[in-house]
């Protein structure tokens, strides 16, 4: 190593230090630790809010109680890790099953047809149409029309998928129709 290279690396490693043993001033500092921290799924807010028929600070309310402990229970396929969080939206959707779900990494949300349409929204992890193909991550959003089937698989990797669906009317999973009223759900 050369003298000048040692010379330079002990001068910042010394500034590095320093910088280290210098609080923040105390008003930064408090402010910074009072903020409310943004939840993780804020930047989903805008969509949330026009598919759910709430205004922002209610799409906010809706996506922090994705974390809330307990929000989510079990699915109407008891073999299945796949789990429900049910949420209620504004007038234009109080004719459809609206809720957040969780489908761990690997799994398929069975095949089921819509009796309306459906739109969902990834938050996270990402999805395969069984039907189309079609692929999508946080962000996308994908929609259905009346009368079409398909089943979801979430990709497998190390995150579950978790989205948002709005599904106008109701299913039909086998021979089981359900609606925004269905106890199952």
């Amino acid at each position: 190593m050369d003298l000048a290279d040692a010379a330079f690396d002990a001068q910042l490693l010394e500034a590095l230090a320093a910088d280290l043993r210098t609080p923040a001033p105390r008003g930064l500092r408090d402010r910074l630790l009072q903020a409310p921290l943004a939840s993780r799924l804020h930047r989903f807010a805008e969509p949330v809010a026009q598919l759910m028929d709430v205004d922002l600070a209610g799409a906010r309310a809706l996506l922090d109680g994705i974390d809330a402990p307990g929000a989510f229970e079990a699915g109407p396929f008891p073999d299945l890790d796949i789990t429900l969080c049910h949420i209620t939206g504004g007038p234009a959707v109080a004719d459809a099953i609206t809720g957040f779900v969780r489908v761990a990494p690997g799994l398929t949300f069975p095949h089921h047809e819509h009796l309306g349409v459906e739109h969902v929204l990834v938050l996270q992890g990402r999805l395969i149409d069984g039907e189309t193909g079609e692929e999508a991550g946080p962000g996308d959003i994908v929609t259905r029309p009346a009368s079409s089937a398909h089943a979801i698989t979430a990709l497998a990797g190390t995150t579950d998928l978790l989205y948002l669906a709005v599904v106008h009317t109701g299913v039909k999973i086998g021979d089981a129709v359900m609606g925004p009223a269905s106890p199952e759900l």
